[in-house]
């Protein structure tokens, strides 16, 4: 799927500038730390405006075109900066955009997004003990950009979605979807959207949005257990991303504003159900990590597996997150002791109380 001509050079002009924006944020950080003046997220706020005033005027017709109205018209915002260093940063962007822009394209940029993701995904569930999902682990979807967003009537894209966004910044279609004309890799694909709202925290958030596309979607079992895969999973992508980042900061390639996301940016955006879910899944993740260390991976690992057995539904990975809940939050203690006794999802779901 080709973007329009005039779409893929503000795409590739948004790209190029969080690129060259997030290969200095360090520097931006330190210039504005003991400058109130101008704090960091005005910064950041000024960089958004500029790219949104790019996208609704420009008529660029090649990327040397663009590159020069953007940078015009960021150069023109630093001269308000009562931050010298930090106008500099911003005149450093724009020359390097200027380098660039020849030879630049998106596409590049998404699939070191999508690399660093997919390999995360990898590395989450790799002490999972379930064949079902070891057996996933080779799955590699294709990425693919569209413009705009979806139509009212397409369900998949509307109603699968944990964010608050009109159009998903980033989706996963399984094989059995897609378009007349839309070519379908036997392991689905994932979709970017683009559209002219796209804001630096979305292009910081694209690893993480990846990575939780390939844990919750396509190496999970994914039945349209909202508060599973769109709820519990931001919480262990979101974890595992900050817990890893934290760790080995040096092997990731990833500046610390990308590894805490989600938390800092995007968890504010989340719909009613997955934000709920999530939520309990941070609560009760911070819990376990004081009484059971690995019980939380464990669970996350076995839900991912689910298969109905007979009698089951497919919607049983709610059932039992809501009954865990449900005994978490009203007699943590009890639920202690059960998850002592009782080492596997099924055995403590007949254990709960009911809800």
């Amino acid at each position: 799927m080709t973007l329009p001509d005039s779409v893929a050079i503000k795409f590739n002009l948004y790209t190029l500038a969080c690129r060259e924006l997030l290969n200095r944020l360090h520097d931006l950080h330190a210039a504005t730390y003991t400058d109130p003046r101008l704090p960091y997220l005005d910064c950041l706020g000024r960089f958004d405006e500029t790219l949104h005033r790019f996208f609704e005027r420009s008529a660029a017709s090649d990327m040397a075109q663009a590159a020069e109205q953007f940078g015009n018209q960021l150069r023109a915002e630093a001269t308000f900066f009562s931050n010298t260093r930090a106008a500099a940063i911003f005149d450093d962007v724009v020359t390097a955009i200027h380098n660039g822009a020849a030879t630049w394209h998106y596409q590049g940029d998404l699939e070191r997004f999508h690399v660093q993701g997919r390999d995360l995904a990898r590395r989450l569930f790799a002490g999972s003990p379930w064949p079902e999902t070891q057996a996933r682990l080779a799955r590699e979807c294709p990425l693919i950009v569209e413009y705009g967003a979806p139509d009212t009537g397409d369900r998949p894209a509307t109603m699968e979605v944990p964010f608050g966004y009109r159009a998903a910044p980033l989706v996963y279609y399984p094989p059995s979807h897609g378009g007349e004309g839309q070519a379908q890799n036997r392991s689905g694909i994932l979709l970017a959207r683009f559209t002219f709202k796209h804001d630096f925290t979305l292009y910081l958030a694209y690893p993480f949005l990846i990575l939780h596309e390939y844990t919750a979607h396509i190496y999970a079992t994914d039945d349209g257990n909202e508060r599973f895969n769109d709820g519990w999973m931001l919480h262990a992508a979101a974890a595992f991303l900050k817990r890893v980042w934290n760790k080995t900061p040096e092997q990731l390639e990833l500046n610390w504003e990308q590894a805490g996301a989600f938390y800092e940016r995007l968890y504010g955006t989340l719909n009613p159900i997955p934000r709920q879910a999530c939520r309990f899944a941070r609560d009760f993740d911070d819990w376990l990590s004081i009484h059971s260390p690995e019980r939380f991976a464990h669970i996350t690992f076995e839900l991912a597996s689910f298969s109905p057995r007979p009698g089951e539904k497919v919607y049983w990975p709610t059932q039992f997150i809501n009954a865990l809940e449900f005994e978490f939050r009203t007699d943590p203690q009890r639920l202690l002791r059960k998850l002592h006794d009782l080492s596997e999802c099924r055995e403590l779901m007949s254990a709960l109380s009911p809800t």
